[in-house]
């Protein structure tokens, strides 16, 4: 399948080398990428996580949502080695190294939430569609006599594991901001704190996403006194 240039207006300056110019074909191969990504921006909002800027030079890197593996052949085919793709965290096509290291591991090395500290759980069941993200929500009740401060970037980004084994599988694999926001629980108090919640695969033995069916979810909360401290398993449903 060749994905066929855009026919709006705007461009972007083509490539340049440092120490030397760009050649034609660089350009002329630039100017349809361009007009090749604006129409999947047009025709698909949210599959491009990271598009190449003016001034680069091949291979250009393209990230792609973990549901664009799609798009991400198309690209491959009509472009080849001009393009650097990432479909979520993983490299397209499989066998690339990896541009970004995904999360890993069982989260062994964080240690549970003292239940008599504070509780955690699903404001409602969580379904999301494979591949796709969830904003949700997580209940943190305060079970101490002290206040809890937990400190997040305005979510708690959590992640999909497997639930019989605990190995993490999956999870958000878009870029977020770092501001400092501090959810304040006070004791006996429940907080609603923003969860986000991503179903792209870590691994390649999935695929691109995390398949349909029933896994776990864990959240790791930040917490002011007691340091990082990560929630028992809650239920989560990804659909086909």
């Amino acid at each position: 399948m060749r994905l066929q240039p855009w026919s709006g207006q705007r461009a972007r300056p083509a490539p340049h080398r440092t120490g030397g110019l760009a050649s034609l074909a660089d350009v002329a191969e630039w100017t349809e990428l361009d007009s090749v990504l604006d129409r999947l921006r047009e025709e698909q909002p949210g599959l491009l996580m990271q598009a190449p800027g003016s001034g680069g030079e091949p291979p250009y890197a393209i990230t792609l949502a973990a549901w664009g593996a799609g798009a991400a052949a198309a690209l491959h085919e009509q472009f080849g080695e001009a393009v650097e793709l990432t479909v979520g965290f993983l490299p397209f096509p499989p066998g690339r190294p990896p541009r970004r290291m995904p999360p890993r591991g069982r989260q062994e090395e964080t240690l549970p939430l003292d239940p008599d500290l504070a509780s955690a759980e699903l404001d409602g069941p969580a379904t999301v569609r494979s591949g796709h993200s969830l904003r949700h929500g997580l209940l943190v009740r305060n079970q101490s006599g002290a206040g809890l401060a937990i400190a997040t970037n305005g979510v708690i980004t959590a992640s999909v594991a497997d639930p019989a084994t605990g190995e993490i599988a999956g999870g958000y694999a878009g870029w977020q901001t770092a501001p400092l926001v501090t959810f304040e629980v006070a004791p006996g108090e429940t907080t609603r704190i923003p969860l986000l919640i991503g179903t792209a695969s870590v691994t390649p033995r999935l695929g691109y996403t995390v398949p349909p069916g029933t896994w776990a979810l864990r959240a790791v909360l930040d917490l002011r006194e007691e340091g990082r401290r990560r929630t028992p398993a809650l239920p989560l449903t990804v659909l086909a």
